[in-house]
């Protein structure tokens, strides 16, 4: 079996970031106001993958070396009170990049409205055999005493070609990840 090379850090959460040094700072000295926290760039990172569709092949893809993984770009969020809004997500390869995917307050943090966003038609073969999967990715964050925390999960509802893993369950089933987003440096 071909492992699958999804990289559900990148699917997961965010993307597009805001590099700007004055952002960066107002993060940095405001990541836990009592709003929650502050609007800016963030570096997310997925520290951990559950895989409940491929029994483990997820794992290595996600997370290659099976250490926490930060996201390509540091994330830029709105403040609480900006809520509901919509941010972009700029996501590693094999993944689309998707813009406008919402966003609303979920208790004391944020979480995706609806659906979530979709990624269709993504190879998830290692060296590029034959294997594509749909999917729907969601998430949630809260406030932490450094940053914000919370997981995500790409329900995959799809999975087809001749190297594709089999199936531990489903479709759909749902590979999740936790996952930290601190201020930006």
């Amino acid at each position: 079996m071909k492992k699958a090379a999804i990289l559900l850090a990148a699917a997961l959460v965010f993307g597009c970031g805001d590099d700007d040094d004055s952002n960066n700072a107002n993060n940095a000295n405001n990541a836990n106001n009592s709003d929650g926290w502050a609007a800016g760039g963030y570096t997310v990172t997925v520290l951990d993958v559950t895989d409940n569709c491929f029994d483990g092949a997820m794992d290595v893809i996600v997370l290659p070396d099976g250490t926490p993984r930060a996201l390509p770009a540091a994330v830029t969020l709105p403040a609480p009170g900006d809520l509901p809004a919509s941010i972009d997500i700029e996501f590693n390869e094999p993944f689309q990049d998707v813009t406008g995917v919402a966003i609303e307050a979920a208790g004391s943090g944020f979480t995706t409205s609806g659906t979530g966003f979709s990624q269709t038609g993504v190879d998830i073969t290692s060296d590029g055999g034959d294997c594509v999967a749909d999917m729907t990715g969601t998430f949630t964050l809260t406030p932490g005493a450094d940053g914000l925390t919370g997981s995500g999960s790409l329900s995959i509802t799809s999975a087809t070609g001749a190297d594709c893993p089999a199936f531990q369950a489903g479709p759909p089933c749902t590979v999740v990840s936790n996952l930290s987003a601190v201020p930006a440096n």
